[in-house]
């Protein structure tokens, strides 16, 4: 069976050059803690990167849907939805998605005086699990905003920015808790007060991924049956209906905000071909994605 390291559909990355690596480095403000590269991929079948001798960088590498097995030093963890870990610099490793459920990642290598320090306690899988304040969509507008800024040309200022993102991005991580509690309280007790609030939000959370009506009812603690009855009651859609339009609206602004591809959009919201994303956003807006990021729609 063949492995790739990489060339997956919608897949986005981002090489900085060595020139600038060197700039970064020598960078008074952020050389203690600078990127390599980033990227995302997104059910990404038959993934597989093996580095024998280890890597110069520490990699973050963080699941948001599907698993996949990661080996370091020869020792073996299964990584899964809503988990991460950080690879030790100069290890030798493997990673590689699943056969029957790839996984969805995003990826970071980072250098710098302090990087072993963000890696440090690290190197096994971490839960990043949903609820009400769990903030994973902003976690991964983090990393949207560094891919961004990294995307529009290389500079000081943006190496800078890219890099000080970065360091926010990790910690809302390492410190998990205080990257939850520093959410709205009146946005929390709005989701707790009520199913269809506690459940968008766990839609939302997982806008990436490919939710079943299964799993929406288990987190709303209801059969599949009454749960679907009581959320159209409730909203007028059905649950997985409500889904995809959430899905759908946050295309629209990644059309609109970013310089994403339709086939990049849609591996990370979580489509199975381009082809579904645009038939489905024609349906939903009533023109193509295309057009509507030629009108340059405001939301």
């Amino acid at each position: 069976m063949a492995r790739i390291e990489t060339g997956f559909p919608g897949e986005r990355f981002v090489v900085l050059p060595q020139p600038f690596l060197d700039l970064m480095e020598d960078d008074p403000l952020t050389g203690d803690l600078y990127i390599h590269s980033l990227g995302h991929i997104a059910h990404a079948l038959h993934h597989h990167v093996s580095r024998p001798d280890g890597c110069p960088q520490y990699v973050f590498l963080y699941c948001t849907w599907g698993r996949g097995e990661v080996v370091v030093d020869q020792r073996r963890f299964a990584l899964s939805a809503n988990q991460y870990m950080i690879l030790p610099a100069g290890v030798p490793h493997v990673y590689r998605a699943d056969d029957n459920d790839p996984w969805t990642l995003y990826w970071v290598l980072f250098a710098g005086a302090k990087a072993a320090i963000y890696a440090k306690g690290m190197a096994e899988p971490r839960e990043v699990l949903p609820s009400v304040q769990s903030r994973i969509e902003q976690r991964t507008d983090l990393f949207e905003t560094i891919y961004s800024v990294l995307c529009g040309g290389f500079s000081i200022d943006k190496l800078d920015y890219a890099n000080i993102v970065l360091a926010h991005f990790l910690a809302s991580f390492l410190y998990v808790d205080l990257f939850r509690e520093s959410t709205s309280p009146a946005a929390s007790v709005k989701y707790v007060d009520n199913m269809v609030g506690r459940v968008t939000h766990f839609m939302a959370e997982n806008v990436e991924s490919n939710l079943t009506l299964h799993q929406i009812a288990s987190y709303a603690g209801y059969s599949e049956s009454y749960f679907y009855r009581r959320f159209i009651k409730e909203t007028g859609y059905a649950p997985i209906d409500y889904f995809i339009h959430l899905k759908i609206n946050k295309a629209s602004i990644f059309l609109i905000k970013t310089s994403m591809t339709v086939a990049q959009i849609a591996a990370k919201l979580g489509f199975n071909s381009p082809d579904y994303f645009s038939r489905t956003f024609r349906r939903i807006v009533g023109i193509s994605a295309t057009e509507f990021r030629r009108q340059n729609f405001r939301l």
